[in-house]
């Protein structure tokens, strides 16, 4: 008897949860209506949706993420539901190259970027573990960490653990040579230890361009004495004293012995990086280079609905510039549709990063001829240019898209050794069908710029590097490198020839965040003045600096969204407020087209951030934006998947 009325409460409770299921999927299916959405204000508002059919619209509907209908004028129904948008409504912005885990930590570091003297450093270190306090900051399981510092601020010395008086010495001339030096710099004030509250922390500083890190005593006392070798494509900087590592040396000496941040750590510096990203009208991030166990908390994000960006992620191999692919066998994104990837599109493979060489401020940067500043050094090739073509082979065999970082004349000469290699010498805009990239692309012999426009080669160029390193790089380069060879823009957008034989459409643009600000208004006032976005300046005055390689409005307004879509493989689904194109896009507070000078780029202020067809910034408090379709199609999910166990199962679930 009591098994018969075991069946009976089973029969009752299994049409409840037909019923509950049912009484979900009407819910849903309120969602999967085409929702309309329409300016406020048409006569004070533009929508721009770089999409030629439709140039300029009123209104477009919104179905299923997707854009359904784009219209020129609002249709007028009485009936229909509306979602007005007050405000210039642009594409969704694409970041072509960033750095989001390593944005979310510098959100919970010291910053330091424009700190004009140590003194200013170590102030702002101390700042930090005000705020910080009981946090254990500077212990051996916490470093502090910073980025930001240049030493172009320091009279152009690098800064020091500890002056060099304090440095252990056994002969006594050097020594001598060292305390006589150490009197001008402890005049300079270059060391971290300066401080007594500092000098028994452990921590580790970022330069401005994430190619060299500063270490304090407490780090250099984890290592051998004397210190090791730097490995090949490394320097161990010792001039005027210890403490700083650049490039290869970094991995090889300093990352192996500092504390390694765990996933929930991770998973918090990857959400909040994505909030602040949402809030300058990012919708689609480039991640530049991502070791697989990082991704891998990705693709947990993207299965659970919370990322509010589509994140094109380049893999990067635990030993840069390898062929690793046992380290990626066990991702997912690897079995993922190529056009969809994972969790709606929010997380898709973007190829592998490689590295050629290091930075120009750090003279890392590797030259054909030595730096005009430094003239017994050309530079840090991280690879030889034979083992850049292997690996570069190896990756191009197995299917990948390929970035290279390259940023001297001689890196990029090995990288377009290294592409042509593959592409086959004949190559006229065959490069349309792989899309290689030359990520930041910022010193290229001429003969090189003809090499890379007829193979229909990728530029991938920040904007603002050329404003950053517009202070020093006549230093670096000289007058004619600079000139013919260097921070090329408009030079690098097809020609009447080359738009014939490739469909590369032209640069695409990115910050490098954090080594910028990830603005990308910022970017656009860069890349269209070709002046400081902070100071509006610039050492050849208000005209910019070298204005003849300015973009227009429109051609940097592209290259963070069309140009951008087709870095990725994406230009029939993204970058155009397009019929069948994900709903992304942003909402402006001024019409960008109304100064062709692009000085008001930088005062641009973004309003709503719209991802998929919901609202990701500011984020929405209820479902009426859209803000809460995810949890509903994961909640249905849970629901079906559970309730089938219970009912038809062996009743250990429980509802």
């Amino acid at each position: 008897m009591a098994q018969y009325r075991g069946l009976a409460i089973l029969g009752v409770l299994s049409t409840a949860f037909l019923a509950l299921v049912a009484s979900l999927m009407l819910a849903e299916s309120k969602f999967s209506n085409p929702t309309l959405y329409c300016l406020s204000n048409p006569a004070s508002s533009s929508i721009t949706t770089l999409n030629s059919s439709v140039p300029h619209a009123q209104c477009f509907r919104v179905q299923d993420g997707l854009f359904t209908e784009v219209l020129a004028e609002n249709p007028g129904g009485k009936d229909e539901e509306v979602i007005f948008l007050d405000g210039y409504v642009l594409p969704g912005i694409i970041e072509s190259h960033g750095h989001i885990l390593q944005y979310g930590e510098m959100l919970e570091s010291v910053l330091l970027y424009g700190a004009d003297s140590m003194e200013e450093v170590r102030r702002r270190i101390r700042a930090f573990l005000e705020t910080h306090k009981g946090e254990g900051y500077g212990s051996r399981e916490k470093w502090i960490r910073g980025i930001g510092w240049d030493q172009a601020f320091f009279g152009g010395v690098m800064p020091t653990a500890v002056s060099s008086t304090r440095r252990r010495k056994t002969d006594i001339f050097p020594f001598l040579l060292d305390f006589l030096r150490g009197i001008v710099l402890m005049k300079m004030q270059k060391e971290l230890a300066e401080d007594p509250a500092l000098a028994n922390l452990y921590i580790m500083l970022d330069r401005v361009d994430v190619h060299c890190v500063l270490t304090s005593q407490k780090v250099l006392d984890l290592l051998p004495n004397p210190l090791p070798e730097a490995p090949p494509g490394g320097v161990v900087v010792t001039d005027p004293g210890p403490g700083v590592f650049c490039d290869n040396a970094m991995d090889v000496i300093i990352y192996p012995i500092a504390p390694k941040p765990d996933v929930a750590q991770k998973t918090r510096w990857f959400k909040t990086a994505l909030a602040e990203l949402n809030k300058v009208g990012i919708i689609g991030v480039g991640d530049a280079g991502m070791r697989p166990e990082d991704v891998a908390i990705l693709e947990t994000l993207a299965e659970k609905g919370e990322l509010t960006l589509r994140i094109n992620v380049m893999l990067e191999c635990a030993e840069r510039n390898t062929y690793c692919p046992d380290e990626t066998q066990d991702l997912k994104l690897l079995d993922a549709p190529a056009a969809e990837g994972m969790g709606g599109s929010t997380l898709m493979l973007g190829g592998v990063k490689l590295f050629a060489d290091g930075a120009l401020g750090s003279w890392g940067a590797a030259l054909l001829e030595p730096y005009s500043d430094k003239d017994d050094t050309s530079g840090t090739m991280l690879i030889n240019e034979t083992e850049l073509i292997a690996v570069v082979n190896q990756w191009f065999n197995a299917g990948f898209q390929v970035n290279i970082h390259a940023i001297g004349d001689r890196a990029n000469r090995a990288t377009v050794d290294a592409f042509e290699n593959v592409l086959g010498a004949n190559c006229d805009g065959c490069n349309d069908q792989r899309r290689l990239r030359i990520e930041h692309a910022q010193i290229i012999h001429p003969d090189d710029q003809k090499r890379i426009a007829k193979m229909g080669i990728i530029s991938s160029i920040q904007p603002t590097h050329a404003t950053s390193d517009m202070a020093y790089a006549l230093d670096r380069l000289g007058k004619e490198r600079t000139s013919n060879s260097a921070y090329r823009m408009a030079s690098l957008f097809p020609s009447e020839y080359t738009s014939k034989i490739s469909k590369y459409p032209g640069p695409v643009l990115g910050s490098d965040f954090p080594v910028e600000p990830p603005s990308p208004f910022e970017g656009m006032y860069a890349a269209v003045t070709r002046l400081n976005p902070h100071t509006g300046t610039s050492p050849e005055g208000h005209q910019g600096w070298h204005p003849e390689e300015s973009l227009t409005v429109e051609q940097a307004v592209l290259g963070f969204t069309r140009n951008a879509a087709y870095g990725w493989f994406k230009e029939a689904k993204a970058g155009a407020i397009e019929v069948g194109n994900w709903a992304d896009w942003i909402v402006l507070d001024r019409d960008i087209w109304a100064d062709e000078t692009g000085r008001s780029l930088r005062d641009v202020v973004v309003k709503e951030t719209w991802m998929g067809g919901r609202r990701v910034f500011p984020p929405p408090n209820n479902s009426a934006v859209g803000g809460e379709q995810p949890k509903l199609h994961d909640g249905l999910r849970k629901v079906l998947s559970d309730g089938i166990r219970w009912v038809w199962g062996d009743g250990k679930e429980e509802i």
